[in-house]
């Protein structure tokens, strides 16, 4: 946290899954990945602990040393032709080999068809055999940035989030400030409500912050003097949106005589949320100042310092040319 805001980022609590059930892998993915479960029901609830994937070869050959037994093992072209290869006994001793550890389930892809006696020791031993139709590479892609999602790390914030000119912005300040109100004018304009009230926040597998409904808020909003009101109803599905992706902090605050603010835009401030440095601005707010337009200008010159244009800066330089040019 920097010294010119009050925001107090590193205190936040967070919030990380420590297990999820096969169940969950086969209910969210199944029509992705066009699973079916072909062994192993019983054994559904059975718990993902990490959210990467191991691809069990040299385990069926014999070499357990290493096997990384906690992660979903996918089985593909190659393991499936390898165990079609060895004996009966060769297989059922690899397998109890294998079935010596605890393995969350296989993940088969290509609809292939593995052999009876391994499909046999799953449902005995309670391994769930998931089949999906897609390739090798897709199943591994798709499962394992499900699994990131779902073991990334949240976390909730007190304030507004929304969709302005395509930037994520939450809006944040102390209580009576005008985030609601503000955020209420924004949406008034044209751009999109994410989140009042509380916004969960949630780390994504490329260290971007991404900004949440709350389920049970939804994309309903608190105006003091009115009630609560449904963005949504009122408004229509156009200027809501489920996620967003956070660029900007913008943080509101009742402006102080004696506090000093940016005035050129020179210095970039960020607060820190999950690890991740987002950029941060102060904005005072006062009588006759209309915050919804500053809040419009500030998403659209974020814009273009994203794309390499730095207006302030530009500006800095060419009055600094014609300084040294008079001298």
């Amino acid at each position: 946290m920097n010294s010119r805001n009050s925001m107090d980022t590193q205190n936040l609590p967070v919030n990380r899954k420590k297990s999820i059930a096969v169940a969950r892998l086969f209910e969210r993915m199944a029509e992705d990945l066009d699973l079916e479960v072909l062994a192993g029901f019983q054994g559904m609830g059975r718990p993902v602990l990490i959210s990467d994937i191991n691809r069990p070869g040299l385990a069926l050959s014999g070499y357990l040393d290493y096997f990384a037994s906690d992660r979903i093992q996918v089985l593909g072209n190659t393991e499936i032709h390898y165990m079609e290869d060895l004996t009966s006994a060769e297989l059922q001793s690899r397998l109890e080999g294998l079935f010596s550890f605890e393995i969350p389930a296989f993940l088969l892809s290509r609809r292939l068809e593995p052999r009876p006696l391994f499909l046999d020791m799953c449902n005995r031993r309670g391994v769930p055999v998931l089949r999906s139709s897609s390739t090798t590479d897709h199943v591994i892609t798709r499962t394992i940035l499900f699994l990131a999602d779902e073991f990334s790390p949240e976390t909730s914030i007190h304030g507004t989030a929304l969709d302005c000119y395509g930037v994520g912005c939450i809006i944040v300040g102390a209580p009576g400030v005008g985030k609601s109100e503000t955020a209420l004018e924004l949406v008034e304009r044209g751009h999109r409500l994410v989140a009042d009230d509380m916004v969960f926040l949630r780390r994504s597998r490329e260290s971007y912050i991404f900004a949440e409904t709350n389920p049970v808020i939804e994309h309903h909003m608190e105006i003091r003097g009115v009630g609560i009101i449904d963005v949504k109803s009122i408004y229509g599905v156009g200027h809501v949106r489920n996620t967003k992706r956070i660029s900007l902090i913008i943080e509101l605050e009742e402006w102080k005589q004696d506090s000093e603010y940016d005035r050129t835009g020179l210095k970039e401030e960020h607060v820190e949320i999950l690890g991740v440095k987002v950029p941060h601005l102060l904005i005072p707010v006062r009588p006759g100042r209309n915050i919804a337009i500053i809040i419009e200008v500030a998403a659209l010159n974020h814009r273009l310092k994203e794309l390499g244009v730095h207006p302030a800066v530009e500006f800095n330089k060419r009055l600094l040319n014609l300084m040294s040019e008079n001298n």
